[in-house]
Order: structure tokens, then C-alpha cells, then sequence
């Protein structure tokens, strides 16, 4: 196209040479050997293209095919557009799979090389052709529909149907748990009147555990755990009572932790233990034990270690540890301060030392979970633990079978001999909260 542009530019610019070649050489000669030649070509060329067009057209209209406008830009007069340099810059619809917009990207591309290779053949700006009429701005207009979506949707009401009045309330989260466990279990000994050694006899035993437990989940913990353990057996040997206390103590246990690295925490325990009932020697009415007789009270401000072990079946737990806590043994019986470890005419004794607790939750399978406690102090003269551990066998929701062992030590008490070693098999029933 820009040869054949270039043609008639380089006729007229061969038209003085023309002339002086009239004035040297015969006229007659020059046209006939020159110039009618040179010009029935290019009537020849622009005839083609007539042709060509007017093809076009006829077949275009033949066949109701629009003809391509979006080649105007690159096929008429060079001029300088703003539309093509915008689109360019923002880049919009490059990815665009659409023919008709790829089409528009390849020619802005052509008229951005022609500015920027070509500069000097722009003969005009998108201005001048506005000025001269011959761009129509009403196809830039946008297109305003009579109709709306929303005029043609029936209203709808969004108050909910047999609902006179909505409230809502805006709640706390409640940071407070209150897990917990009951158990009753019941042992029956029978022996034949020619066993030896048998004695029948029956026992129980009640055990309730209570939680109160609080933790905002960011730094805050507070746990409260109440052990209530009391249980009874039938003695034909004791000839004073009918029943003795078999497991026989209450066990309070407080822990305030603030969260220093992840399950790890600053905290203070504070334990509390002691009888639920007086317990007396067999055949006798000497009390060995009761109620705030003796009760231990230890505080120890230290660290909280929260961890779990495992992932199909974790055991999960707790280890607090106080390098240095306050130990206090009250007794209030007279007759068995000394039996304590208080000095005669005294109720209680203080010592000072490092105590741990560990507390520690295991399932070990659906119907099988092993719970625990372990309390350690020592004054660095004497030491005293209590360990706790309960084996829940569950048979539905409301009968179990427990198996509880409890080893215990305190060196303070002059009788105490070694450990001492309590275990209770039952079946019974239980409610877990």
C-alpha cells in the first residue's frame, strides 16, 4: 500500500524533468515514447484497485457481511490517536481470548511503531479529523435501557414468617469450663465357713471429681480441681463399729497460671488435703485420724509445664514445679500432734522447700482411660508424696468398673512405716460432665 501510495508522489516529482526533456528532444517523441506510457500504467494500477473494491463490496453485500472497520486506523491518512496509546499503557484485556479485541491489540501495536519509527508521517491528530466532522461522537454515547432488573423482581419482605420481632444480643464468650465425674462402686467378699482365713465382708466406695476451670485462651489460666474420695468396708474383727473408712480424703487444688511461652507459664499452687472422716484403731476408740487432723496446705509460686504426648492417643497432662514453697500441717486433735510431727503444745509446723505436681490424662482405648496425680515436698529433712492413679474401665454409659492404687508416703508420721499401699477393685455405676 505505500508503494503504490508513493507512486503518484514520484509522478509529479518527474514532471520538470519531463519539460526539459521536451525542450531538447522532438515533443511528438518524448510523449509518445515517455509519458502516455508512464500514465496509461498507472490508470491501469488505480483501475485494479477500483476493481478490487467494488468486488468486495458486492461480495460483502451478497452475503451480509459487515465490512472490517477496525483496520481504519492503519489504512487511511497516518494520524495520531489517543485511544491506542491509553489502551496500550493500561495494558487492559492482554490476556482477552476475544478476536475482535486481539484484532485491536495488533493495531495499536502497528500505530505505536509508526510513532515512534515513523513520527514524520503523521500528517494529522484524532483533533484535527473532530474539527473536520469526519469522527461521529454519538457512537461514544452509552446506552441507557428503559427497563431495570429490579423493577421486574416482586418486592420480597425479609422479615422471617411467624416472626413478630427480632432481638439480638451480643454475648461473652464464656471462658469457663466445669468438666466432671461421679463413680459408686460396690465389692462383695464371701468365703465358705471352712475357708481359711476368709471373713465376708462388703465394701464401697464414692469418688467425685470437680473442675472449675478458666482460660481466656491468650494468657490468663485458672484450674480448680476438687478429689473426694471416701469409701467404707464391713469388719466382723472390729467388735466397736461395724464400718471403717478405707479410702478416707479430700483433696483441693488451685493453680493460677499467666502464659509466658507457648505451653509454658508463670504460676502459683496452692494444695490442700486432709480427712473427711475419724478413723479409729481396730477394737478401740482412739482416733489415728480425722477431719483437719491433720490438714496440708503448700504453696509454691514456680512454672507450668502443659504438654501432650502422642497423636492417635496422647496423654495430656500438666507438670507444675516450685523451687521454693511454704508448707504448713495443721492439727487440731491435741492427741495427735505429736503423732504429726508438731511439737507438743503446738498445732501446727511450717517448713519451707521444693514441692512438683503432676497430673496426667491417658485413653487408652475407647472404653479403657487412665487418669493420675502426683504431689511431691520436701524440707530437705523429710519428704512426704501422695500419688493417685484411676483406671476406668467403661462398660455403658452409666456402669464402669474402676481399679484404683494409691501409694503414699509422709515421714513425718512416727508410725509410718515405708510406703503405704492402697488398691480398689469395683464395679459400679459412674456419670462423667
Amino acid at each position: 500500500m505505500m508503494k503504490r501510495a508513493f507512486f503518484p508522489a514520484l509522478l509529479l516529482s518527474m514532471m520538470p524533468l519531463m519539460g526539459n526533456a521536451q525542450e531538447m528532444t522532438d515533443e511528438t517523441v518524448l510523449t509518445d515514447t515517455v509519458f502516455f506510457p508512464i500514465t496509461e500504467q498507472y490508470n491501469a494500477a488505480l483501475q485494479f484497485l477500483v476493481d478490487q473494491r467494488e468486488t468486495a463490496n458486492q461480495q460483502a453485500h451478497d452475503s451480509n457481511v459487515i465490512p472490517d472497520a477496525y483496520l481504519f486506523q492503519v489504512l487511511s491518512t497516518p494520524t495520531l490517536y489517543s485511544a491506542p496509546l491509553h489502551q496500550i499503557i493500561s495494558e487492559e484485556d492482554s490476556l482477552s481470548a476475544d478476536m475482535h479485541v486481539q484484532r485491536v491489540q495488533m493495531v495499536n501495536q502497528a500505530l505505536a511503531r509508526l510513532y515512534v519509527e515513523n513520527p514524520s508521517m503523521v500528517e494529522q491528530t484524532e483533533t484535527t479529523l473532530k474539527e473536520q466532522g469526519k469522527i461521529r461522537e454519538d457512537i461514544a454515547e452509552k446506552i441507557h435501557t428503559e427497563d431495570q432488573l429490579a423493577t421486574r423482581v416482586a418486592a420480597a419482605s425479609l422479615k422471617p414468617e411467624g416472626v413478630d420481632s427480632v432481638e439480638v444480643k451480643t454475648r461473652r464468650p464464656n471462658f469457663w469450663k466445669f468438666p466432671g465425674s461421679t463413680a459408686l462402686n460396690f465389692t462383695q467378699y464371701a468365703y465358705s465357713h471352712n475357708w481359711p482365713g476368709g471373713e465376708n465382708k462388703y465394701s464401697g466406695l464414692t469418688t467425685i471429681i470437680l473442675n472449675a476451670n478458666y482460660n481466656d485462651e491468650r494468657k490468663f489460666t485458672w484450674t480448680n480441681n476438687l478429689d473426694f474420695r471416701l469409701g467404707f468396708q464391713t469388719s466382723k474383727t472390729d467388735k466397736n463399729r461395724t464400718f471403717r473408712p478405707t479410702n478416707n480424703q479430700v483433696v483441693y487444688t488451685t493453680n493460677a497460671g499467666l502464659k509466658a511461652y507457648k505451653t509454658l507459664s508463670y504460676t502459683i499452687t496452692v494444695r490442700m488435703s486432709t480427712k473427711i472422716v475419724p478413723n479409729y484403731s481396730p477394737n478401740t476408740d482412739q482416733v489415728y485420724e480425722d477431719c483437719l487432723s491433720p490438714l496440708d496446705v503448700t504453696i509454691g509460686p514456680g512454672m507450668t509445664y502443659s504438654y501432650k504426648l502422642g497423636k492417635k492417643k496422647p496423654i495430656t497432662g500438666a507438670l507444675s514445679v516450685a523451687p521454693l514453697a511454704y508448707n504448713i500441717r495443721y492439727v487440731q486433735r491435741a492427741s495427735l500432734v505429736t503423732r504429726y510431727g508438731v511439737r507438743p503444745g503446738h498445732h501446727s509446723s511450717h517448713a519451707f522447700g521444693p514441692t512438683a505436681t503432676l497430673t496426667y490424662a491417658w485413653t487408652i482405648m475407647p472404653q479403657v482411660r487412665w487418669t493420675g496425680r502426683f504431689y511431691w515436698f520436701s524440707n530437705l529433712h523429710k519428704t512426704q508424696f501422695d500419688w493417685t492413679n484411676t483406671f476406668n474401665f467403661t462398660i455403658n454409659k452409666y456402669f464402669n468398673a474402676t481399679l484404683n492404687i494409691h501409694p503414699t508416703f509422709d515421714d513425718n508420721v512416727k508410725t509410718n512405716k515405708g510406703i503405704r499401699v492402697e488398691e480398689n477393685l469395683g464395679l459400679g455405676m459412674s456419670y462423667s460432665f
